[in-house]
């Protein structure tokens, strides 16, 4: 059935708009870009938390729930994630006022189309970090920009007054269709091309995408190991389209990643340029993949005139990484945990082989699978990739219906299956008590138990688990203290 199009006259529709959920993924960078731009932003949070609070104290209007008359008269439009379960009431109201309504691609294209200069990061998954860096590598072309999750003690989103916008894109992460957010940016940076949802099972649905994404751009980056992103690469080929810069570990990449080597605290990259020059750039990551995405923002900046020593030093000198992306939380009792947004399968593949470098010790991958039909559609590969860790505590879907969801439970066990299936056979500790608005019930006494000096603990995914490594390193410090219900 064809979506219906919703009615804007452009930009300036987003003067004053109210957001509903504006904390979740995505949302919170649209939210700060128009706040710094002047608009007058008013948002819908499904609960109190820091990233709400932030945008309350810039001068957002920030209220809890979902309420019809959370939308009033004077708003200009009304987003919404396409991810929050309870909207409807909120979006009724605003069709019943005719104001526009807009999902944050369809906003967020409006916004690429409005620069004069864009950069699109899209792709199946890893968006956040390319997204981030690429801010880094191009800090002297002072960029505005709105991110899936901030770079480290940042924000999401920023309105330089420049010229240049860097949006991510990112995966779909509902669990319906991706609507069609037809921007039009000058550099189109195209990460991968896997499956990400039940909806894009079918490799040739993201390839389509990601093929109009990439005509509509006047350039388009992409990498030269990834098997769907050179199935793209073929199609492009087929007749005439935008320039094509490639990257990667291949002989023929234009630029190609010739050495990585991690020293325990950075990772030095060395990489040749189109013109054979070569350059390091230091990334403060650990992972082969890091030093992929790195080449990746490399090239990018390239395509936008940029010189080699500017964006080698802007990554190696402005990249301190993002937010829960292998962030070190703290250690407790000789334990260090650490934070990972890992979702897709192929992002645990890479965060816990990156992990292995953190620590001599164990390591325990603590997951929150979020989204059920992204959940029942890769959780077998997800259990597979899992089974890289020596234990895995494995938490209950995070979606908005209730925990005790026959189908969210039907998920987590084809995740344990897997695992056990893979060598994990005793190592895989199911917690099926959690609550998804509610921490604790005792998990991190499981956790403590299994982790000994030396080990690290790796907080994986979205949703309540993101507020457990704090709850974790106060339980290791004092096992017999009851842990604060602020945590």
């Amino acid at each position: 059935m064809a979506r219906e199009t919703p009615v804007y006259s452009g930009p300036m529709r987003l003067s004053a708009p109210h957001l509903v959920g504006i904390t979740e993924p995505g949302m919170a960078g649209l939210a700060w870009l128009l706040l710094e731009r002047g608009s007058r932003v008013s948002g819908s949070a499904t609960q109190d938390s820091d990233a709400a609070a932030g945008l309350g104290k810039a001068g957002a209007r920030i209220v809890l729930g979902n309420d019809r008359g959370h939308v009033r008269a004077d708003m200009s439009a009304l987003v919404w994630s396409g991810t929050t379960a309870s909207t409807g009431p909120e979006r009724e109201r605003a069709e019943e006022m005719r104001l526009p309504v807009l999902q944050r691609d369809e906003a967020l294209a409006m916004l690429v189309d409005s620069a004069p200069t864009s950069v699109a990061v899209a792709g199946s998954h890893s968006t956040p970090t390319a997204a981030v860096m690429l801010t880094s590598a191009l800090d002297h072309r002072n960029p505005s920009w709105v991110l899936g999750a901030p770079a480290a003690g940042g924000v999401a989103g920023h309105h330089s007054g420049g010229d240049l916008l860097i949006a991510d894109l990112g995966p779909s992460e509902d669990d319906g269709p991706r609507p069609e957010a037809r921007c039009f940016p000058t550099v189109a940076l195209i990460l991968n091309a896997t499956a990400t949802s039940a909806q894009h099972q079918d490799l040739d649905d993201i390839l389509d995408e990601l093929e109009a994404l990439a005509r509509r751009s006047s350039t388009v980056v992409l990498p030269t190991d990834d098997p769907g992103a050179c199935a793209l690469a073929g199609r492009l080929a087929t007749r005439s389209g935008p320039r094509v810069i490639t990257f990667g570990e291949a002989h023929h990449a234009d630029v190609r990643v010739v050495q990585v080597v991690w020293d325990g605290m950075a990772s030095h990259v060395t990489v040749q340029d189109a013109d054979s020059s070569w350059h390091t750039v230091i990334v403060a990551m650990p992972g082969r993949h890091n030093a992929l995405v790195a080449a990746a923002a490399f090239a990018a900046g390239r395509a936008l005139g940029a010189t080699a020593a500017d964006l080698a030093a802007g990554i190696s000198t402005r990249f301190n990484g993002i937010e829960r992306s292998l962030t070190t939380l703290g250690r407790q009792a000789g334990i260090t945990v650490v934070d990972s947004l890992a979702r897709h399968p192929a992002e645990i593949a890479t965060d816990l082989k990156a992990a292995r470098m953190l620590t001599e010790g164990n390591v325990i991958a603590v997951f929150e699978p979020s989204g059920l039909a992204h959940t029942m559609a890769l959780g077998l590969e997800m259990g597979t990739q899992l089974a890289a860790a020596d234990d895995v505590v494995l938490l209950p879907v995070h979606t908005p219906q209730p925990a005790s969801n026959p189908e969210a439970d039907t998920a987590t066990a084809a995740i344990a299956r897997a695992a056990t299936l893979n060598g994990m056979a005793g190592h895989v500790h199911a917690w099926h008590t959690w609550h998804a608005t509610k921490v604790g019930s005792g998990v991190e006494e499981l956790i403590a138990s299994l982790a000994e000096r030396g080990d690290l603990v790796v907080m994986m995914g979205r949703g309540a688990v993101e507020r457990l490594g704090p709850r974790l390193l106060f339980h290791l410090g004092s096992p017999a203290t009851p842990i604060p219900a602020d945590l």
